[in-house]
């Protein structure tokens, strides 16, 4: 489907309406006919009585929805609003739930949600590779750089070609038993949680002992905080792994010279959707700081009594 070429005018236009986006989903979930979800069945017929169209398998008898199993099951919005939603953010600046609201007409809640169900399925796209030579593994720190005690470890790791550039980037906030939680530098378990998870069992990881970047790596780590500070005003310890996947598939598609927007659109149409509740659910992050000194005046009066020493 080339849909990588066009504007976001034209994208529009193409995908306006329903039946349009509906007849993209069916090529991009069934690539190969329709296929049951229940017993594989290739047999079907079409069910038009309802806004989005039902695929009833021949021999189960089950009822397939264009959008069951995708990011947009159970979503209200109109799917002409979802595809405008996963163009914007394949561009490759990528734009914040505030400024999505704004172009979609959909309130901050409804653009915040479509943006993290879009991040969902790349996250399954970056989980879906991994790093199969031997690779470069490096730490660095997202925060303000006066506050080294609230800053967030983030461990980039990436194969090299013959002329030491990155092939394939994987970034990861490591979990807070890795880290500690005093200087907030990355453990050796870390280091050995992000090869188990991130690469195949024969690559091996490279490293600095004094802890410096790699020259491929480090333009990869400015641009990334740059990005999370321009583009949202900085994201929290919470849900920064979300942004950190969104910037490595669009980064590692660059790198293939592959194009964006159809990978994009075709994981969004196989991964499943994210409930709201488990967005925001509590997850384990690093305890901040300022809870060591009881309050955050006094941990920025600490600092303060440091810096004017």
């Amino acid at each position: 489907m080339p849909v990588e070429a066009d504007t976001y005018e034209q994208f529009c236009q193409r995908f306006s309406s329903d039946a349009a986006c509906a007849h993209a989903l069916f090529a991009l979930r069934w690539p190969e006919g329709f296929r049951c979800p229940a017993c594989q069945c290739t047999s079907f017929s079409l069910i038009r009585t309802r806004r989005l169209p039902l695929y009833q398998c021949a021999s189960c008898r089950r009822q397939t929805s264009i959008i069951s199993g995708t990011i947009m099951e159970g979503s209200r919005t109109p799917l002409p609003r979802w595809f405008q939603a996963m163009f914007l953010l394949s561009q490759p600046g990528g734009l914040s739930s505030l400024r999505l609201s704004g172009i979609l007409k959909v309130t901050y809640k409804t653009a915040w949600h479509i943006a993290q169900k879009i991040r969902f399925a790349l996250q399954s796209a970056e989980a879906s590779e991994f790093i199969d030579a031997d690779f470069r593994l490096d730490v660095f720190y997202y925060g303000a750089p006066c506050y080294q005690d609230a800053q967030q470890p983030v461990l980039v790791g990436a194969s090299l070609n013959e002329q030491a550039q990155p092939e394939r980037v994987v970034l990861h906030q490591p979990e807070p038993i890795h880290v500690n939680p005093v200087n907030r530098r990355v453990l050796s378990s870390g280091y050995h949680a992000f090869a188990r998870k991130h690469a195949e069992p024969h690559a091996a990881p490279s490293s600095d002992r004094y802890g410096k970047l790699h020259a491929a790596l480090f333009p990869i780590a400015k641009n990334v905080c740059n990005w999370l500070n321009d583009t949202f005003n900085g994201i929290g310890a919470k849900h920064l792994q979300a942004y950190l996947d969104e910037f490595a598939f669009r980064l590692n598609k660059q790198l293939q010279t592959a194009p964006i927007l159809p990978t994009l659109m075709r994981w969004c149409s196989v991964t499943r959707a994210i409930q709201y509740d488990e967005l925001t659910r509590p997850k384990p992050v690093l305890v901040v700081p300022w809870i060591y000194f009881g309050s955050r005046s006094r941990w920025k009066g600490h600092h303060m009594s440091r810096w004017g020493a």
